[in-house]
């Protein structure tokens, strides 16, 4: 081989690489996102990218979304990232040489963030995604959402999580997690099978409020007792008890009139009066007391 045959071989191979790096061309990313990523192109994240609430968007099979330094995926509205066993959605590095076969830095774990899912992300499904080179893979707010055969590899501090809380997950290895099946063993499942239609909430499950039918009846009854049996109470009291009371009174420091016009029994009987009339009136503040005990418990069970 002579040097002229040599040096149109090299030119030929140098060509070769310079059209295939040309042909590789990417389409940024950053801001919000909606509606469809097509699997013709390849996509580069250049700053975080965010579906809004309310929003929706679609990941068709095949699509490849490289992430720069730093950069992360934050789903508030719901994505559907349809991949499948042929053609995977791949979310990598920038530097993944199976991508970039020319990339003159390595790929490694925390090369970028990772994928968030908000807890108004209710519904959202990822099949047949493989996740590399990030933070912290996946890591959901809501357990509505469905990992159907993911693939995780090389992740820096965890590869899946579901409010926090780890799942446990193979390298390499196929993993789904179904909101169905983990609420009734608790664990995730790792399979590569397809998973059977569940049913998701159209919303997060309300909080319990303080409302049945027995607290209604005990705040009511409350209410009542504190309003009937104070009044009662303050009737007693003005209009029985002090005019006994005082009458009582009088009779206990007689004067010379009071002694010739009253006997004994008379004393006995505004005694009997006035113990009588103070009985009524604690038995109506008894009632208020037990009333409002009833309306303040109706709030706490």
């Amino acid at each position: 081989m002579n040097l002229s045959t040599l040096f149109l071989m090299l030119s030929i191979v140098v060509i070769t690489v310079s059209s295939g790096i040309a042909q590789l061309n990417f389409t940024e990313l950053s801001g919000d996102l909606s509606g469809t990523l097509s699997a013709d192109k390849i996509y580069q994240v250049v700053g975080d990218v965010y579906v809004p609430s309310g929003s929706s968007l679609t990941i068709e099979a095949g699509a490849v979304i490289l992430f720069t330094e730093f950069t992360g995926f934050h789903v508030q509205g719901t994505i559907y990232a349809r991949g499948s066993a042929s053609l995977p959605i791949l979310f990598t590095s920038q530097h993944d040489t199976s991508i970039i076969g020319t990339s003159t830095i390595s790929p490694a774990p925390f090369d970028w963030n990772g994928i968030d899912i908000y807890e108004s992300a209710v519904g959202s499904e990822l099949n047949h995604c493989c996740i590399r080179y990030s933070v912290y893979g996946i890591r959901s707010q809501t357990e509505y959402c469905k990992i159907n055969s993911a693939i995780f590899d090389n992740n820096g501090r965890s590869d899946f999580s579901i409010k926090a809380v780890r799942k446990e997950v193979s390298a390499g290895i196929p993993f789904s997690y179904l909101p169905l099946q983990d609420a009734l063993s608790n664990v995730s499942t790792i399979t590569d099978s397809k998973p059977s239609p569940i049913a998701i909430p159209s919303e997060p499950v309300a909080k319990k409020k303080h409302g049945s039918p027995g607290n209604q009846v005990a705040r009511y009854a409350g209410l009542a007792l504190v309003a009937g049996c104070g009044a009662y109470s303050a009737f007693s009291y003005f209009t029985k008890y002090q005019p006994a009371d005082e009458k009582f009174r009088q009779l206990s420091q007689p004067g010379e009139q009071e002694m010739r016009s009253n006997t004994s029994s008379d004393w006995y009987d505004a005694r009997h009066q006035r113990n009588s009339s103070l009985i009524h009136t604690v038995s109506g503040a008894a009632g208020a007391v037990l009333g409002l005990l009833s309306f303040s418990l109706s709030f706490v069970f």
